[in-house]
């Protein structure tokens, strides 16, 4: 079993000074289910507003004492949330996503989906016969589900966009074209699965508490839930953004309207009733911002840095040294180091 994460320090909030360590309390917003706001203005940013197509807003991050993260106010509603994902998110702001992904396929099944499936797959009772079933949230271009059906699992995902859930379903996977809220409220709130996936999802939420309490609702007894978020205000992104005198770029609202940290990450799932099995990190991709690979706003500069980091993984998996890059992943979490949050946990009771 890997490191539950206990003990694990995080260093204090960085020390940025001026205005942004400045205290300011929130008394006048309010989250969509009525939760009052106070803490730490980090940074403030203006960003497409949901509400009002086709027009700016300001967005403030705050360090939420609250919620006890780190998220951006004011959080749009659900109703808009669901109606962006459907009819904006690919078509607009994510048109080439599909596409970049599906080159990097080999990658995203040898270095990402097939550790993860695997490794939630052991935690699992051994029944022999019984078919264990995967459910992908926010499933995009699927490949975890083609992973996942090369294991021998069931495949179903949930995908609001109603052209990806169709092209998803066409490869044979069962495919649930709606939002979370509408599914857990309606039919699918009576399945229950073995292994719940939402890779990078969790940041996209404004309730993400109500979230992972409906996936935990939806998990067998001992069944596993595997998280991915970014890594966010980190060591090396603070650093560099000192260092290249930049604005935060990690921050992107209203797409990614919560900023995980492996602290406020494992508190989120604990007091959602799950235990964590694992937490590690992912490859340190910012570090090269530190070394002079500078490729923000270079997509180009951008695709050899990943492209260097795919490479180095591949060979790693072929080597057969894959556990030695988790532990490594895992180490590093301690200091915070890696562009990425992984956390497996299971559902106990």
């Amino acid at each position: 079993m890997g490191c539950r994460g206990d003990g694990m320090s995080e260093p204090a909030w960085p020390e940025w000074g001026g205005e942004q360590d400045t205290y300011y309390p929130w008394h006048v917003w309010t989250s969509p289910v009525g939760a009052h706001h106070a803490g730490y203005l980090l940074d403030t940013v203006i960003g497409p507003s949901l509400a009002e197509p086709g027009t700016q807003q300001v967005y403030e991050i705050l360090r939420c004492e609250s919620c006890i993260a780190i998220h951006a106010t004011p959080l749009p509603s659900q109703n808009v949330l669901a109606s962006y994902y459907k009819t904006a998110f690919y078509q607009q702001d994510k048109p080439d996503y599909l596409g970049r992904t599906e080159r990097d396929r080999q990658w995203w099944e040898q270095c990402i989906w097939g550790p993860i499936l695997q490794q939630c797959q052991r935690y699992l009772p051994d029944v022999p016969g019984e078919r264990r079933d995967v459910f992908d949230i926010g499933t995009g271009p699927a490949i975890s589900l083609d992973v996942a059906a090369r294991l021998g699992m069931g495949t179903y995902g949930l995908e609001p966009n109603a052209h990806i859930a169709a092209l998803v379903e066409s490869r044979g996977h069962t495919m649930y074209c709606e939002t979370m809220e509408t599914f857990t409220s309606g039919n699918g709130g009576s399945k229950r699965w073995d292994i719940i996936t939402a890779y990078e999802v969790l940041e996209h939420q404004a309730e993400p508490e109500d979230f992972l309490l409906r996936c935990y609702d939806m998990l067998k007894s001992g069944g596993i839930l595997a998280l991915c978020v970014p890594n966010d205000y980190s060591p090396i992104q603070c650093a560099a953004r000192h260092t290249l005198g930049m604005a935060p770029w990690w921050v992107a609202p209203p797409q990614h309207l919560y900023y995980w940290t492996p602290k406020t990450l494992q508190l989120q799932v604990r007091r959602c009733g799950l235990a964590i099995l694992d937490i590690r990190g992912t490859f340190p991709l910012d570090q090269a911002l530190l070394d002079g690979d500078n490729y923000l706003g270079n997509d180009a500069l951008g695709r050899i840095v990943h492209g260097r980091r795919m490479l180095h993984e591949l060979q790693m998996v072929r080597r057969g040294w894959w556990p030695q890059v988790e532990a490594e992943y895992r180490a590093n979490m301690r200091q915070r180091i890696g562009r990425e949050i992984v956390v497996i946990a299971q559902k106990v009771a």
